[in-house]
This record gives C-alpha cells, sequence and structure tokens, in this order.
C-alpha cells in the first residue's frame, strides 16, 4: 500500500512548477501537522524537551508545524530533482568544501555524519555531482517495491546505499573507504545498532556508534555536513571541519568520546535550525545503557555496519 501511495504522492508536484510544487507542499504539511494527532503530541513534546520554558507554547507549535511543512517541501524537491539539477549551483550554496579536499587528500576515504535535518537527500546528490564515491547506510525496507524505488533513486543521483545489518554490509563499507570514497551516517535517531547512550538536549539518549568504531579503527577523520534551507529558496549546505579520533589507546573510550562529541555537534545545528529536523522522531523512546550497547550482537572492537 505504501509503494502505491508514494507512487501516486509522486505525481502532483512533478506536474506544476517547483514554486507552485513548494507551496502546495506547505499546506501539505499544516494539513499533516492537523490531521496526526499522535505525531503531533511526538513533535510537541520532544521540541518542549529540548527547548523547554525558554520557549512560549505557541513558539513551541511553531516549530513542530514547520518540521512537518520542511519534511513535505523535501519531498517535493526530490520529486522535482530532475528540475533542480538543471540549475544546481544556483540552487544550493555551499561552505566549507575545503574540509572535503582535506580529508580525501590523505587517501583513505573519510566519513561524513550528519542528521535527519534538512534535505540531507539533496546534500548526498551534491556530494555525489562534484565527482565524489559517496555511499550510506540505510534499513532495509519491508515492503521490497518501496525499498526498490528509493535505493534506485539514490542510485540516479550518484550515490551507493549499503543496507545495514546484512552480512556483506562491512565490506561494501571498507571497499567504499579503499576507492578515497565518502561513507555517510545519520547519528540522531534510536535505532538498532551497537549504539552509546551519551546526552541529546540534556538528555541521554542510545546513539549510533558506526561512525566512531570506524574512525577509531581505521584511524579517519569525520566530518560533520548540514544542509539548511535558503530564505530566497534552495539550500545552503554547511561543511564542517574535520574531527580526527583522539588515539587516546583506550579505543572504547575514544568511541564513546567520539560520539558524545558527535551529538553534540548535531544538537548545537538542531538549535540553530529547528524548524527542519524530525521532531517527531522517538529519540528518548530505550533507556540508556552504560558503554556500548551490544544489541545487533557485534562486539565493540568489530566494524559494524552503517546505521
Amino acid at each position: 500500500m505504501f509503494y502505491h501511495l508514494t507512487r501516486l504522492a509522486l505525481l502532483p508536484p512533478r506536474a506544476v512548477s517547483l514554486p507552485r510544487a513548494l507551496a502546495i507542499a506547505d499546506r501539505a504539511g499544516n494539513l499533516a501537522y492537523s490531521a496526526v494527532p499522535s505525531l503531533r503530541r511526538l513533535a510537541l513534546q520532544h521540541v518542549a524537551v529540548a527547548f523547554g520554558d525558554t520557549l512560549s507554547p505557541a513558539a513551541r507549535k511553531e516549530i513542530a508545524r514547520a518540521a512537518y511543512r520542511s519534511a513535505a517541501r523535501c519531498f517535493v524537491e526530490l520529486a522535482k530533482l530532475d528540475e533542480i539539477r538543471a540549475h544546481f549551483d544556483e540552487y544550493v550554496s555551499v561552505e566549507g568544501w575545503q574540509h572535503v579536499d582535506e580529508v580525501l587528500a590523505l587517501g583513505r576515504g573519510g566519513i561524513v555524519i550528519t542528521g535527519h535535518i534538512g534535505n540531507w537527500e539533496l546534500l548526498a546528490a551534491y556530494v555525489a555531482r562534484r565527482g565524489i564515491s559517496i555511499a550510506a547506510s540505510a534499513r532495509r525496507l519491508e515492503e521490497p517495491r518501496l525499498n526498490k524505488l528509493l535505493t534506485d533513486f539514490r542510485a540516479s543521483n550518484g550515490m551507493h546505499v549499503i543496507h545495514r545489518n546484512t552480512p556483506r554490509a562491512s565490506a561494501e563499507i571498507l571497499k567504499v573507504l579503499k576507492r578515497r570514497g565518502i561513507f555517510a551516517l545519520q547519528i540522531d535517531q534510536d535505532i538498532r545498532t551497537p549504539s552509546v547512550s551519551v546526552p541529546f538536549f540534556g538528555r541521554l539518549a542510545r546513539t549510533p556508534a558506526a561512525a566512531a568504531v570506524l574512525a577509531v579503527r581505521r584511524e579517519l577523520p569525520v566530518v560533520p555536513a548540514f544542509a539548511k534551507r535558503r530564505a530566497e529558496g534552495g539550500h545552503h549546505f554547511t561543511i564542517m571541519a574535520p574531527i580526527y579520533p583522539p588515539n587516546s589507546g583506550d579505543r572504547q573510550r575514544d568511541i564513546i568520546d567520539m560520539t558524545r562529541q558527535f551529538s553534540q555537534v548535531v544538537e548545537d545545528h538542531i538549535r540553530q535550525n529547528p524548524t527542519e529536523w524530525n521532531w517527531w522522531h522517538r529519540r528518548w523512546r530505550r533507556a540508556p545503557v552504560p558503554d556500548l550497547d551490544l544489541d545487533a550482537g557485534r562486539s565493540p572492537s568489530a566494524t559494524p555496519a552503517a546505521s
């Protein structure tokens, strides 16, 4: 059913101009905010956790509502990507690309971390457009046709999808790195993969450890990168200075410390741009655990699949 609904939802934005499609997306986002009370309550609850009394109830509601509009706009932009690609350099601006060059000049590949904030799919498509080999992990969707639709879409934009928790995932990740490519991970959700409980908006949250494990084991730099919508239209991509592993001699401690640092970077960016994060995700749904959470059945020294 979701496959057919997705295919159906792609038709209206493709039938109109991009400005018109984005305007429709805003209305659809507002409608979704009003029509799904369970997710709306989750979003408002999480905004309250993050900002507490520093924001009025009205301001918290507007952040949650705007996040729905942002998600709808991202969907529309992906549906219209062929049109956007024709004027990609005008539709996006980039700050900090020299950090990507710095990492790739080392000849070992690199890791990019980001979150479910802004149009991260457009950011990945831009990196691929610059001639960089990029791969990202994703959960294999239960609906095979929907999974193929999404995987094929990403592949058409130059991004190789590695399905996590599959037998070949680790080998595929290493192959990307050996080709001096970029492996991208989103680290801002509680998913069933080896994790570290670190602070996130003042609460301990299980955070995927794959980026830190790869960085520590293979001595790789990690580059945070984020997308933010511009007031005049399009997006601004921010690529931050690479974070290098501390190499203290205690690998597990280094993994935890790096994951804590990554989480803080993501939190800081969400605070700067709260209207584009997925506030309805159950970020604190499971109790925190000490050290590494091995719910995926791996030892902390193993190279994990992406998260």
